[in-house]
């Protein structure tokens, strides 16, 4: 595990349960973390990466350093002979995605690109669904996203490096919308938005993108935590655990009561690995979980449309309204594991390897500069869906 921060308090307790992965180090430079990790684990500490990678006891390493810590950790990890996966966004550049891509192909090792919700049963469904020609040809794609992002706790730099929601959440919905629509994406044209002061980086996005095929799709997001997307998803959350109603309310007004940076540094590092997660900011959820839901994605075909619902899809067909419900299926990190797993132990190709997460950001990316240019943006890296 590269990095204790927020996100390993997600990847560990599911990725620690499967039956064939053994944690075995974590590098960090939290000293209070490394020893936690340590005794909970019972496994190697490193204060740094790249000695990490030299461990005999490690096959692949789990990115989830700071963004612009990606491409040096991947292609460190290759020339370790260790596999990788990496969260979003993969890079900050794409030149550093072709290092990183051919870092991975000249050592040989496997490189995933995660962590995006294409992984998402439902979402594997619809693209199965589109694919089979049950519904005819696909028409067009509309996914929307409204929710507290820019409320949550955030260091400054945080927010910079991921241009706000662009490069942090943006993955995710391009993920979804490229692996429904075949990957290909033509070109696009988007406008961005930032609208409070106390946050001056990007919270907001339209963008309008063309298949290669003629496809089109929009992809909506708001982080400003007003409207809730989860309201038309039966109080569902991402994770698919219950969201409460008054979520992005209490967030507003928890971010409104800090009055310095330092103690949003405070609020964030009970965040992370080691800290005292509560509330609302916990990532931990014992109950009964329903199908993630990263927004609202409505697909429409020839003969049809089907959106989420809580355990699956709702289809509109010909002859009206029916649900396929779907078993839970692995979902989010676990899934990204297991894919790993399969490529290595089978020799199998990655799916969401390094060359698919480049067209993914080259989209988000795409969206940063189509807003700034105010004109349309053609793409020249993207991959179809294998």
């Amino acid at each position: 595990m590269a990095g204790l921060g927020v996100a390993s308090t997600q990847i560990l307790p599911s990725v620690s349960k499967l039956p064939y992965i053994k944690i075995a180090a974590a590098a960090d430079v939290r000293q209070e973390a490394l020893a936690k990790f340590h005794k909970e684990y019972d496994a190697e500490v490193f204060t740094s990466f790249e000695e990490m990678c030299k461990s005999p006891n490690v096959d692949f390493v789990y990115i989830a350093t700071p963004n612009e810590l990606h491409a040096r950790h991947v292609i460190a990890a290759a020339g370790h002979g260790k596999h990788a996966i990496v969260e979003k966004p993969m890079a900050m550049t794409l030149e550093e995605c072709e290092a990183m891509n051919r870092a991975a192909e000249q050592n040989g090792t496997k490189l995933l690109c995660g962590h995006t919700h294409s992984f998402d049963p439902p979402i594997r469904k619809i693209r199965e669904i589109v694919q089979s020609g049950e519904l005819g040809g696909l028409r067009m794609i509309h996914s929307w996203n409204y929710n507290e992002f820019m409320y949550r706790p955030r260091m400054k730099h945080e927010l910079a490096m991921s241009r706000g929601v662009v490069l942090n959440q943006g993955p995710h919905q391009v993920d979804v919308v490229r692996l429904i629509g075949g990957g290909m994406v033509k070109s696009i044209r988007a406008a961005t938005g930032i609208w409070d002061p106390r946050r001056p980086h990007e919270g907001s996005y339209v963008c309008y993108l063309e298949f290669e095929n003629g496809v089109p799709a929009t992809l909506i997001y708001s982080g400003y935590g007003f409207f809730d997307t989860a309201e038309l998803f039966e109080w569902v959350g991402e994770g698919g655990q219950p969201r409460d109603p008054a979520t992005n309310a209490k967030v507003r007004k928890r971010l409104s009561g800090i009055t310095d940076a330092e103690e949003e540094e405070l609020l964030k590092e009970q965040m992370r690995y080691g800290g005292r997660r509560e509330g609302e900011f916990s990532h931990e959820w014992q109950g009964e979980r329903h199908q993630p839901f990263f927004g609202f994605t409505l697909v429409s075909c020839d003969k049809g449309d089907i959106r989420q619902s809580p355990d699956g899809l709702i289809v509109y067909g010909e002859e009206g309204r029916r649900e396929v419900t779907l078993p839970p299926g692995s979902r989010g990190r676990e899934a990204e594991v297991e894919e790993l797993y399969q490529a290595v132990s089978n020799n199998r190709p990655v799916f969401h390897d390094g060359r698919w997460g480049e067209a993914t950001l080259e989209v988000c990316l795409a969206i940063l500069e189509s807003a700034k240019e105010k004109k349309e943006i053609f793409l020249s890296h993207q991959r179809p869906v294998a």
